[in-house]
This record gives C-alpha cells, sequence and structure tokens, in this order.
C-alpha cells in the first residue's frame, strides 16, 4: 500500500479547487421558464420542471456542504503552516543549542 504525502501545496490547491467548487454552486441558476419552449412535449417539460426544483434544494445543500469543507481545508492550511513553523523554530534552536555544547 502507498504512503500518504500531504504537502502544504496539496492542501492549497484542495482548498483552491473548492472556492471554484463553492464559487460554480453560488453561479447555477435553477429557473427552467427560460427553457419551456426547448422540451416542447408537457412530460418533458413538467419533468424538466420537477427536476429544476430538485435541483435547487440538493445544490443548496451541497453548497452548505462544500463550504464547511472548504472552511475546514482552509483551517487545515493555516494549522499546517503553523506546524511547518513550528518544527523549524525548535529544529533551529535545537542544532544552535547543539553547535554552542
Amino acid at each position: 500500500m502507498a504512503d500518504l504525502i500531504i504537502t502544504r501545496a496539496v492542501l492549497e490547491d484542495s482548498a483552491t479547487k473548492l472556492q471554484h467548487i463553492s464559487d460554480e454552486l453560488e453561479h447555477q441558476k435553477s429557473d427552467d421558464r427560460a427553457l419551456t419552449e426547448v422540451y416542447g412535449q408537457h412530460d418533458v417539460q413538467k419533468a424538466m420542471h420537477d427536476f429544476s426544483g430538485d435541483w435547487k434544494i440538493h445544490r443548496n445543500k451541497m453548497k452548505g456542504a462544500v463550504s464547511t469543507l472548504r472552511d475546514k481545508m482552509q483551517k487545515s492550511v493555516e494549522n499546517w503552516a503553523g506546524l511547518e513553523q513550528d518544527l523549524h523554530d525548535k529544529l533551529t534552536t535545537e542544532t544552535t543549542d547543539a553547535g554552542n555544547a
């Protein structure tokens, strides 16, 4: 089994992609009235109208879930950067202290 490798670049890329997904969901339209004539047959129009209504409900749920995930990913990026800095500081201190002994 392959090792899981996580870097700050991977976390930042994931946060950016989640932001793009969130933006796309925010700008999606679920209004099917403008396309009524395109569908022609009444049953198709009704099916598309039902889908449009369902899409609006599910899109809002997805927007919330993606937003929450994006926020958590951004927090992970911040925590990762803090951890890297903390490790750097401690290793630099240890190296300096060892050189003085």
